[in-house]
C-alpha cells in the first residue's frame, strides 16, 4: 500500500464489549482502519455521518434493532456498501444480497481477513 492509499474503513457493531474490542484489534491488525458501535442506532448514526466506511461488519443478535435490521436500513441507505454479518447462527445466505457475506463465529484472523478482502 501506497503512502498515499489510505486503509479501508470498517465499522464493528457488536453489542458484547470484549468481542468488539478483540473483533476491533484484529481488524486493525489486518491494516484496515476501524470504529465502532455497541448498537445498531449508534452504527446508523455513525454511518450518516462518516462517508469514509466502507464495510459493515456487524452481529446479528442485538438488543433493540437488529442486526438483520440494521443490515436492511445500512443497504437502504447505501445500497453498494459491503456487509459482512458475523453470526454463531446458521443463516442462510441464498436470502442475501449478493454484497452481504457471512462470518462464523467464532472466526480467526484468517477467516477474518477472506471476510473483509473478499
Amino acid at each position: 500500500m501506497s503512502t498515499s492509499e489510505r486503509p479501508r474503513k470498517v465499522l464493528v457493531v457488536e453489542d458484547v464489549a470484549l468481542i468488539r474490542m478483540t473483533t476491533m484489534d484484529m481488524v486493525e491488525q489486518l491494516g484496515f482502519a476501524a470504529t465502532e458501535a455497541a448498537d445498531a442506532a449508534e452504527a446508523l448514526a455513525i454511518l450518516q455521518q462518516d462517508g469514509e466506511i466502507e464495510i459493515l461488519l456487524t452481529d446479528l443478535g442485538m438488543p433493540g434493532m437488529s442486526g438483520r435490521e440494521l443490515v436492511e436500513e445500512t443497504l437502504r441507505l447505501k445500497p453498494g456498501m459491503k456487509v459482512i454479518i458475523a453470526s454463531g447462527y446458521s443463516i442462510n445466505a441464498e436470502e442475501l444480497p449478493s454484497n452481504v457475506s457471512i462470518l462464523t463465529k467464532p472466526f480467526d484472523m484468517q477467516q477474518l481477513r477472506r471476510a473483509l478482502e473478499s
